[in-house]
């Protein structure tokens, strides 16, 4: 902020160039996500985000698993992201993106008010937590109690087989209103 009656100079130099062995941090391995794999979560319509209670790459497996039933894609909260289990990209929250899609599924995600500004604007959140006492089943509109390795393969298992029968269900819809003289593209 500018001060009245102070000044600066300008000093011109060079940096000095430090060798390898000076510098405390190596880049051990640079991973390039390719452009068209990109996750861009603020724009999803469903995001599944899991926390600190996903574990590891086991849990994160089931989240995908999930969100490619619902259609949707996979975020996480600040720590699972600390933890090396999603890129910077995919966290919600103050640190992370601001979400607003129609269902967000929490999965192991405490609820530290710094994650919730981030998805407070979802219009469905649905918790699941083992731990009855946590702060987001105080943010979401249903809330789920229970070990989110049982309760997300029960819902993905639901999820898969709704569609099915919705599928199945339009199938049948078309060929009824082919059999009737119709199209189904309306032509």
């Amino acid at each position: 902020m500018p001060q009245p009656g102070r000044q600066g100079r300008l000093v011109r130099g060079t940096l000095p160039t430090l060798s390898d062995s000076a510098l405390l941090t190596e880049v051990v391995e640079v991973i390039r996500q390719p452009a068209g794999d990109a996750v861009h979560i603020e724009d999803a319509r469903v995001i599944v985000a899991g926390g600190r209670g996903l574990g590891g790459a086991r849990g994160l497996a089931l989240l995908e698993d999930l969100a490619d039933a619902l259609g949707g894609v996979v975020a996480g909260s600040r720590a699972a992201v600390e933890q090396g289990w999603l890129p910077h990209e995919q966290q919600v929250g103050q640190t992370g993106r601001t979400v607003r899609p129609k269902l967000y599924i929490a999965c192991g995600i405490s609820g530290a008010i710094q994650h919730l500004v981030g998805m407070q604007n979802s219009e469905v959140v649905v918790a699941i937590n083992r731990d009855p006492e946590a702060p987001i089943f105080r943010a979401c509109n249903y809330g789920i109690v229970g070990d989110l390795f049982e309760v997300v393969p029960a819902l993905t298992q639901r999820f898969r087989q709704a569609r099915q029968e919705w599928e199945h269900q339009l199938t049948a819809a078309a060929t009824d209103l082919a059999s009737y003289g119709g199209h189904p593209h309306g032509s």
